[in-house]
């Protein structure tokens, strides 16, 4: 890639001073990004990284600024020549002689004029010129500096040189020949994408490229596959903290809409209305709407002048609730709202007590009153999403039922949005969705033909597409059906109108699903029979299971499933929940039953299989869910510190965290969890261990503390002391093999201490036994097995290449 980089900058030397300027910020821009992820693909795969805390950098590397880069290299330099090479990136802090400066801190000036003049102020041509001849100095710079981890490009594979070979960099740095610029990385559905721009001065279009699961976003994302979040948000010029389940987007194409989330805006702003209605025929994207304008609103991004709620449920009304005996269906109205009052509860005590499942109706409510009381939630201070409200009745006693229901919740629990396809019998604020207008279904069509390829909309003119989209009552669900069936078939718009226009929305549907059904293959085919036979919650792990079984990559399915109508999806970024559609769920057992004897039994085992192994899964989440967070975070200082944790506020994260314990001086995790960030956070391990001893003074059973005061020892090098707490963690449960391999990593590190190479071969032998014997006492069934597993065959590797290096 130096050579992309070199020609790409020798193509500015003919330019005049603006072009100069702007090409060159580019390739320097691009430059660092690819330094950045090839010294991260590094760190991952020859060092251990647990030593230092990357992964906050990392995640805000999904939306990268230009100052991004510069501390990546600035955190990774003193690990790498720690552990890897003590020659890495010369001249990053050593000062050269012409300009008396470092190199790193060259960068910082220029991250600075960034900010300072083209982002925030006025760019002159005098400012162009000084720093059109600075960055092209920067960029000869880096490609010496860094020349090590510029990647190699062999037939689009690129890797860079390593003393043990060749260090393949799974990311595409190079689109059709290209450099790349990152604007941004996503994660929906648990799968990664990256939209780029090419290092291309003259035309530069924004693409999207698929990333895979092992990609260096998620090897040090500290991803947590909770539904319920706690950020903060700015508002109206005010800062609100809200503890929230709402799924992300539904979709990359919401187009109009203004009219309605305008009118859901000034509700909000209402005191007076308890509760909204949305409500309109299937297909209108009355769910869409909501999560749409959710997010904005998560966001920062609607004019709300009232006070923002601090708490915010999502609830899918279903009449299934899975249990560990399997899928319970329900009768009546009743189980399904007492279920949306325990959702709400679940934000603060996720493994409920016996208690809650002991009362029901009004009861249920009034205790959840009281209970939120405690935790200074107010009516005004929730808000409770019911959407898909239809599904919950189907006669007279059950709309009464559910009218009830409403009228009690909007009144004692929170305000209520509530989404329907039809008029619900109380008293709401009503929020019709009909068709789009003419130009945002244009808007739409030219959208999805462009994702989907669909030439025939593309070569269309608008005057085509209106009349089309009347046609189709401007309904979103059928102007993706369409766009999807034409981008399939390859007929004309008024051949696919013609098949899609004369049916009903169940004929069309299944019309559609016999259409998509048969351009699967069999291993497709195979993977929904499965689907349709599975008893356990259709989520993220068991599709994933039923992927594995089958051998069909998750992602691909995932992309095939999005062209159907099949399902609908609740998509929480780093997992998702599936509801199979009524209609597809028929269309499926239709389909299974048309299958042989032998076939039915296959497909029984592997659904049984998956069944299983999410029922095992479900299981060790339950017996090890974090109550220790929940309990951590209960007051309002202690939310604070979090979310300025999570947003890499350390100073304000500080700050609180010595309010929240001054608040709550008796709480054992809370004292842990400051203890954490103390420790991987801001690296004051004194202090750290301080409050770790305090959090086991006032809980001798939090093993979290236990462990954490082990870690602190070993980072300060005091092996025995770490043992002997680990050993007792060990002793209150927890598991052998992680306990093991605590003490096989901190002993691989300490030989990097100074010592004799024949000593740090000693130390290193032992490090191998203790992984040897976390191996071999491994089991899937403990908790955060998969990353026990993975970090066991990381350090298999280490220690290998430790050993090959002493030897030298």
């Amino acid at each position: 890639m130096k050579e992309i980089y070199q020609m790409a900058k020798d193509h500015t030397d003919m330019m005049d001073v603006t072009d100069k300027f702007l090409c060159l910020t580019n390739i320097l821009r691009s430059l660092l990004q690819t330094i950045s992820i090839s010294a991260l693909e590094l760190s991952k795969s020859e060092t251990s990284t647990d030593d230092i805390d990357i992964s906050g950098l990392v995640d805000r590397f999904k939306k990268p600024t230009d100052g991004m880069p510069v501390d990546i290299i600035d955190k990774l330099t003193p690990h790498l020549r720690s552990q890897f090479d003590k020659s890495m990136f010369p001249g990053w802090y050593e000062k050269d002689k012409i300009s008396g400066k470092s190199l790193s801190t060259l960068l910082q000036e220029w991250v600075t004029f960034r900010n300072k003049k083209p982002g925030h102020g006025v760019l002159d041509k005098a400012s162009m010129q000084e720093w059109a001849g600075r960055t092209d100095h920067l960029i000869d710079t880096c490609l010496q500096a860094f020349s090590s981890v510029i990647p190699k490009n062999d037939n689009n594979n690129l890797y860079i040189d390593i003393p043990s070979g060749k260090l393949n960099i799974n990311f595409p740095l190079v689109f059709r020949d290209e450099a790349i610029v990152i604007s941004e990385v996503t994660q929906r559905q648990g799968n990664w994408k990256v939209q780029l721009q090419p290092l291309n001065y003259e035309s530069s279009e924004l693409k999207t490229v698929s990333l895979n699961e092992e990609n260096i976003f998620n090897s040090f994302n500290e991803s947590n596959n909770e539904n319920y979040k706690i950020i903060e948000v700015e508002c109206s010029g005010k800062e609100f903290i809200i503890e929230h389940n709402v799924p992300i987007r539904q979709t990359e194409t919401f187009e109009g809409r203004q009219k309605e989330v305008q009118h859901l805006v000034e509700w909000l702003n209402d005191d007076d209305s308890r509760r909204c209605l949305i409500y309109g025929d299937g297909g209108y994207g009355k769910t869409t709407l909501v999560l749409e304008a959710m997010n904005r609103l998560l966001e920062g991004d609607l004019k709300i002048t009232k006070d923002l709620p601090s708490l915010i449920c999502f609830y899918t009304a279903k009449m299934t609730r899975w249990t560990e005996n399997g899928l319970e269906r329900f009768s009546t109205v009743q189980p399904i709202m007492d279920e949306c009052i325990r959702e709400i509860i679940k934000f603060y005590s996720p493994t409920l007590d016996r208690q809650w499942y002991t009362v029901s109706g009004i009861s249920l409510i009034d205790k959840a009153v009281n209970f939120l009381a405690e935790k200074k939630i107010t009516r005004n201070d929730l808000l409770l999403i019911i959407d898909n409200s239809e599904t919950l009745s189907d006669s007279p006693q059950k709309n009464a039922e559910l009218t009830e229901f409403l009228k009690q919740a909007g009144k004692k629990i929170g305000r209520l949005i509530i989404t329907s396809r039809r008029q619900e019998s109380v008293e709401v604020e009503h929020i019709l969705i009909e068709g789009l207008n003419e130009d945002d279904s244009v808007k739409l069509l030219n959208r999805l033909a462009e994702i989907y390829n669909a030439l025939p909309i593309t070569q269309a003119g608008d005057s085509k597409l209106r009349a089309t989209a009347n046609k189709l009552m401007n309904k979103p669900l059928l102007l993706e059906a369409l766009v999807v069936y034409i981008s399939r078939s390859r007929i004309s718009i008024d051949s696919a109108v013609e098949n899609i226009f004369r049916k009903s929305n169940d004929d069309l549907l299944e019309f559609l699903y016999e259409d998509a059904w048969d351009r699967l293959n069999d291993v497709q085919k195979k993977l929904f029979y499965i689907i349709i036979s599975l008893t356990s919650p259709l989520n993220s792990t068991a599709i994933s299971r039923a992927c594995q079984l089958v051998e069909i990559q998750h992602i691909n399915f995932l992309d095939s499933l999005k062209e159907t109508h099949f399902a609908s999806t609740l998509d929480y970024g780093s997992h998702y929940e599936l509801e199979l559609v009524e209609l597809a769920k028929r269309f499926f057992e239709k389909k299974l039953s048309e299958l042989n004897e032998p076939q039915k039994r296959d497909i029984i085992d592997l659904s049984n299989n998956v069944d299983k192994y999410t029922h095992e899964r479900i299981k060790i989440e339950k017996e090890y869910k974090e109550d220790r967070v929940s309990e951590a975070f209960r007051s309002e200082f202690s939310k604070v510190a979090k979310v300025a944790v999570d947003n890499n506020d350390f100073p304000k994260a500080l700050e609180y965290y010595k309010l929240a314990i001054e608040d709550d001086p008796f709480n054992s995790a809370l004292h842990d969890r400051f203890s954490w960030f103390l420790s991987n956070k801001i690296n004051d391990l004194p202090q750290a261990l301080e409050m770790a001893l305090k959090a086991l003074e006032l809980n001798e059973t939090n093993c979290d503390a236990l462990v954490n005061i082990a870690l602190i020892y070993y980072r300060q090098d005091d092996i025995s002391s770490g043992d002997e707490y680990i050993d007792r963690a060990e002793s209150l449960g927890r598991a052998k093999s992680f306990c093991c391999l605590r003490k096989s990593i901190a002993r691989y590190h300490f030989t990097f201490k100074a010592m004799s190479v024949e000593d740090k071969q000693l130390i290193l032998g032992d490090s191998d036994r203790f992984l040897k014997l976390a191996e071999k006492v491994f089991t899937a069934d403990i908790p955060y097995a998969a990353k026990t597993k993975k970090s066991i065959n990381t350090f298999k590797q280490l220690i290998l290449k430790r050993r090959n290096s002493l030897r030298k």
